[in-house]
């Protein structure tokens, strides 16, 4: 057995809370920061924008953009600022979450598919431990 064989792929992931409890899992790179929200100034439609690294971004509900009903903005507390596929005409997109985004390190092995909801947009569904974590559509994600 040649070391490639016995060594075992780990991959770092964020994960994203919703409004309802669930976990939403994204690969760490689609992540390119994360920060605390700064609610949108009067007269500003939705969620308001970002202004990051030189670019004005408007934020969009991380439920939203899974196909669920948006949180109330009063419990929106985060923004993640994921990065668009390689020529993109829009290279970085804000979505904003109710709680805080975590890190972890996990082995694809751990992972045991779990029933994918009917509501929403997402690709798979998988048991961590006790937890289920949902996975976004990510081509969607990343403007594929």
């Amino acid at each position: 057995m040649t070391h490639n064989e016995n060594a075992v792929t780990a991959l770092d992931i964020a994960t994203l809370p919703l409004a309802d409890g669930r976990q939403v899992a994204v690969p760490l790179l689609a992540l390119a920061e994360v920060q605390q929200y700064v609610p949108a100034e009067e007269g500003e439609e939705g969620l308001g924008s970002v202004h990051w690294r030189g670019q004005e971004l408007k934020v969009q509900s991380l439920e939203e953009f899974c196909g669920l009903p948006a949180q109330a903005a009063d419990a929106v507390r985060t923004v993640g600022i994921f990065r668009a596929r390689h020529g993109s005409k829009e290279p970085f997109r804000a979505l904003a979450f109710c709680g805080l985004a975590a890190h972890r390190r996990i082995v694809a092995t751990e992972m045991v598919p779990a029933e994918k909801p009917q509501e929403g947009i997402f690709s798979a569904a998988a048991m961590l431990g006790e937890e289920t974590y949902l996975i976004p559509d990510l081509p969607r994600l990343l403007y594929n």
